[in-house]
């Protein structure tokens, strides 16, 4: 029992206890960033905060929530790395940028959206360029966003101000589309209508002129039987004169 408990008292003497700092988790976090695992890095960047909050382990931790499409999040971990700050101003660019980045994107978003407040998180977003470009003169990349962003709000705005006249002429459009519509259909109503007036006129035509050929022959077959019992009438004025005649001569 004794030598028992003299090695692992030994042992624990032995091994010592390994502390990783602030840094070492920025390390292992960037790591994991260029591998794609974001999740895993943002969790080694929250230790990183946890040991030593820095400008560095914020603006890591940012990066990895957009990765993850947590904008807000990220956006959050800028500002709280902002406000701790840097000495080196290209790092101070690049966090102004991508909270640029940000906004902008909210921007797109809310454009495409009734009711979204696309010119104000285009406003936000020429800010931070603006501020990128202060620290770091020499970035085109921020200067293209600018110009987009610049580009964005102000075709935003310019709808913002028609956006009323936009709409009654949208409804006047509707409307004359409608009255267009019933147009048609009444007239394509009338031209039915018309087909079928038509067609009940030609079905009547044959039967009209069956009834006058009717008519015609009727008055043929009458003539004919007037001629034919005038002949008989006069066969018998014949055969009556005839008798008389014969009678006549008897009584010679």
């Amino acid at each position: 029992m004794r030598r028992y408990f003299f090695s692992i008292i030994l042992l624990m003497v032995v091994l010592p206890v390994v502390a990783q700092s602030a840094r070492d988790f920025i390390r292992m976090g960037n790591k994991a960033y260029r591998e794609k695992q974001y999740d895993k890095a943002e969790t080694l960047y929250l230790k990183s905060v946890a040991k030593n909050p820095s400008f560095e382990a914020y603006y890591n931790l940012g990066n990895a929530y957009v990765m993850q499409m947590k904008d807000s999040t990220a956006f959050e971990n800028y500002k709280k790395a902002d406000s701790i700050g840097t000495a080196d101003p290209i790092r101070k660019a690049r966090n102004y940028h991508n909270m640029g980045n940000i906004w902008y994107a909210q921007g797109m978003g809310a454009s495409r959206q009734q009711g979204g407040n696309a010119v104000a998180a285009f406003q936000n977003a020429v800010n931070y360029y603006k501020s990128s470009l202060r620290c770091n003169p020499d970035d085109n990349e921020t200067r293209y966003n600018l110009a987009m962003a610049q580009h964005q709000l102000k075709k935003n705005q310019d709808q913002q101000k028609n956006g009323g006249n936009n709409d009654q002429n949208q409804d006047k459009k509707e409307q004359e589309k409608q009255q267009q519509k019933q147009q048609q259909q009444q007239d394509q109503q009338k031209e039915d209508e018309q087909k079928k007036e038509e067609q009940q006129q030609q079905r009547q035509q044959p039967s009209e002129q069956k009834k006058d050929e009717m008519s015609d022959q009727a008055a043929e077959q009458l003539l004919n039987s007037a001629q034919q019992d005038e002949k008989a009438v006069q066969r018998k004025v014949n055969n009556n004169q005839n008798s008389k005649r014969r009678s006549l001569e008897k009584d010679w």
